[in-house]
């Protein structure tokens, strides 16, 4: 709260700011004003809770700011102190809404005990204006204030016991019955980016809801569902009045089709068993480890009674000896046709969650990695790339994206290491890429990573394939750069050491000379 002080006193006025206790009374801020004038001018800048005023100054008394304080509507208390028991005032003040009429002198202890008074006064005040407030934009916004309750409720911002929430509901003037039956649809929805890039994120979520709650509901305007954002995806809570399972389903199948027509994204429809209220909170977040489990009904509708919680046993869910000689074979075709059946069998057994999944991307990956270091192949930088990312991370929501995944997975194994074989053409580009790069700091390290090698297997390959060493390869090519240099141009011998790739001068000077039986000054004048 706040004060300001006003008298043209300013001995009465720093004895009321420096004696009176305001952290006791709860009071955070204490202007202080020489006269009415200045504290109009004060009064029109900021709120203030409650003036303390003389009434006897020259220019304008305290009642005239009073008066004057009331006839601008400013919302407040006033405490009007005097030197003379004066019914006039006293009349007068009663009539202006005057908190208090306290004669001077006066003691501090009565001063903070009329204070309590006042400020007590204007805490019920504040809090009754917010309760109109609030009791107003709850009559005139119904659907907001059902649909802020069933958020709160979902979020774990509400006491989920009965009587609590019967409290809650009658302090937003909300009409719903504890014992009443209904049934929550779960939907989540993935593969939202190209979706986001079109619409943006906000409008997105907006489409969705309104798709829910006209198809769900049957209500244009959203009084009933609710959206949690998470990095990836969105999960939807619509709260629907119970009725017959298969009907619910429907609706949910069109609300899917729906999506479809309309938007990039995949939506997938739980349905729960019918609930009351105070089980809200407990149903919806039993459905996200249900949706996790039963990953087969991606992208469909399905109730609770279709779910299974069965477990997967402990044990590889692939035959990697499988997998390996379909790699060995660079059987693609093979290889994806033996995953799908293993997709499918676990489909039936309703064995195919979001963890099984994850145990066969695991396992896939463990054989294809195997197979590429066994060939050399520098493993993260030829799979680290965004789309490869992007693809592993939904791997795990349903089989097709398991599918897909794979697919990219096996079509870049066997593009790459196809180009490999091609000892020739690789060779070239290795040269290429260090007549380009001779310059830079680079050595088998730098050109592995560039070329996904293992840079002791790039070597060894190198060597292989053209009889000579790596590194001597590069240091003819920057030799051949610098005699170049030397010959036709003015730079300093050791500026061209450094711009053909050589940040050692010595180094420099004694490889050059062994290459050409001459240092680089004897070079250059011949």
């Amino acid at each position: 709260m706040r004060i300001l002080i006003v008298d043209d006193d300013m001995a009465i006025v720093e004895a009321i700011r420096d004696t009176v206790n305001w952290d006791k009374l709860g009071i955070a801020e204490v202007e202080t004003a020489y006269g009415a004038g200045r504290a109009k001018k004060i009064l029109e800048e900021k709120p203030v809770d409650i003036v303390i005023s003389d009434i006897e100054m020259p220019k304008e008394t305290g009642l005239e700011l009073l008066r004057w304080y009331r006839e601008e509507n400013m919302d407040g208390e006033f405490l009007l102190l005097t030197c003379h028991e004066n019914f006039h005032y006293a009349t007068e003040a009663l009539k202006l809404q005057a908190a208090e009429y306290l004669v001077k002198p006066f003691n501090v202890e009565i001063m903070e005990l009329v204070l309590q008074k006042i400020i007590r006064k204007r805490k019920r005040e504040l809090e009754a204006a917010r309760d109109s407030e609030y009791g107003k934009w709850i009559r005139d916004n119904p659907g907001e204030v059902r649909l802020l309750f069933w958020s709160n409720l979902f979020g774990g911002r509400l006491v989920h016991a009965r009587a609590e929430l019967v409290r809650e509901l009658q302090r937003r003037k909300l009409e719903l019955d504890m014992e009443k039956q209904y049934r929550l649809v779960i939907s989540k929805s993935t593969n939202m980016e190209q979706d986001i890039d079109m619409y943006g994120r906000s409008m997105l979520l907006f489409i969705f809801e309104n798709l829910h709650s006209e198809l769900l509901c049957g209500k244009p305007e959203n009084d009933s569902v609710v959206c949690y954002e998470h990095r990836d995806s969105c999960v939807f809570i619509t709260v629907c009045e119970d009725g017959p399972e298969g009907e619910r389903k429907e609706k949910c199948r069109e609300l899917i089709q729906k999506c479809g027509r309309l938007l990039s994204s995949t939506l997938t429809c739980y349905i729960s068993n019918p609930c009351t209220i105070p089980e809200f909170y407990d149903v919806f977040h039993k459905s996200e480890e249900i949706l996790a489990k039963n990953i087969m009904f991606y992208g469909e509708a399905f109730a609770e009674i279709e779910t299974t919680c069965s477990e997967p046993e402990n044990q590889p869910v692939l035959q990697l000896k499988q997998l390996q000689k379909l790699l060995e074979e660079k059987d693609e075709n093979g290889f994806l046709n033996y995953l799908k059946k293993e997709l499918d069998g676990k489909t039936k057994q309703k064995l195919l969650d979001e963890e099984m999944l994850k145990r066969i991307r695991a396992e896939v990956q463990q054989a294809v990695y195997a197979y590429l270091a066994q060939r050399g192949i520098q493993i993260s930088l030829l799979l680290g790339d965004a789309a490869f990312a992007q693809l592993a991370e939904k791997a795990g929501q349903s089989v097709i994206d398991m599918l897909r995944w794979e697919k990219y997975l096996l079509e870049r194994v066997f593009a790459y290491e196809e180009e490999v074989q091609k000892s020739q053409t690789l060779i070239e580009k290795i040269n290429a890429y260090i007549r380009e790069h001779y310059s830079e700091n680079i050595g088998r390290n730098e050109i592995g990573a560039a070329f996904f090698l293992v840079p002791e297997y790039l070597a060894k390959m190198y060597k292989k394939k053209t009889g000579q060493n790596l590194k001597d390869f590069i240091n003819e090519y920057r030799l051949s750069q610098a005699k170049r240099l030397l010959k036709n141009s003015d730079m300093k011998v050791s500026d061209v050491a450094m711009e053909v790739g050589f940040d050692n001068f010595s180094y420099f000077s004694t490889l050059f000379k062994q290459h050409t039986g001459m240092t680089p000054n004897e070079y250059r004048k011949n």
